[in-house]
Parts: C-alpha cells; sequence; structure tokens
C-alpha cells in the first residue's frame, strides 16, 4: 500500500512534469503567390492581426493587417523569407520559407493524461477503501 506521502510526490511529479499547452493556437501559412492566411487553431481569426514580412537578413519588408477573410495580401514579388502574425492578445505565428509544419498528434497526449488520471484515480480509491 502506498503511504499518503509518496502518493503526494507522485501527483507533485506529475503535475510539474512540463508539457504542451493545447490553448488554441494561431497558424500562418502562405496560401497563394502574395496570400497568407492566418487563423486559429478552431478556425476564425482577429480582424486586428498584423503581419509582419521579413527579408532572409531579417529586414522588415512590409507590414498590414488582415482583411475580413482573415487574409493578409501583399505584392508576391517580394522576397519574403519570414513572417510574423501576431493579434495583440498574445498569439502569435511565425511562417518561415522552406520549413515544413510540424504538429503533435494530439491523440496520444490526451491519452497519456487521461491515462495518469485514472492511476491517480485508482490509487486514492485503494487509500480511501483502507
Amino acid at each position: 500500500m502506498l503511504s499518503k506521502r509518496l502518493c503526494i510526490y507522485l501527483i507533485a511529479l506529475v503535475l510539474l512534469i512540463p508539457g504542451v499547452a493545447y490553448a488554441h493556437g494561431m497558424s500562418l501559412r502562405l496560401e497563394a503567390p502574395g496570400v497568407f492566411r492566418v487563423e486559429y487553431d478552431g478556425g476564425g481569426f482577429s480582424p486586428g492581426t498584423e503581419v509582419v514580412l521579413y527579408d532572409q537578413e531579417g529586414r522588415e519588408l512590409a507590414r498590414g493587417l488582415v482583411d475580413e477573410e482573415g487574409k493578409y495580401h501583399f505584392d508576391a514579388n517580394l522576397a519574403v523569407y519570414r513572417a510574423v502574425a501576431g493579434d495583440g492578445m498574445g498569439h502569435r505565428a511565425v511562417y518561415t520559407e522552406g520549413a515544413e509544419e510540424r504538429a503533435i498528434p494530439k491523440g496520444p497526449v490526451v491519452a497519456a493524461v487521461a491515462a495518469v488520471a485514472a492511476v491517480i484515480a485508482v490509487v486514492f480509491n485503494k487509500k480511501k477503501k483502507a
């Protein structure tokens, strides 16, 4: 039987392990030459989102707000290497030319969190019966 102190240590360990936060994020993708689309993970966008374009040396090429469809239109002849979108509320998305988008699959993370919660529930249930 696990002691109360060991149980508390295990719970503290699980809670202190750094993880990925799954609040809604924001994405920025090149939809067509001269058009970036900004949107939140669940869809939608903030009309006040600003997009800033940079060249390979980090010099600012252009900046502006998205339109009523969440798109930012710019001169397709600009040598855009990087673009940064910010909604002014803490959400930020970055596009880099040639970089592949990587996403952590949410299914395994949700399953792992549920498994940890189930283990904690079983431990406390056994402690309660004893």
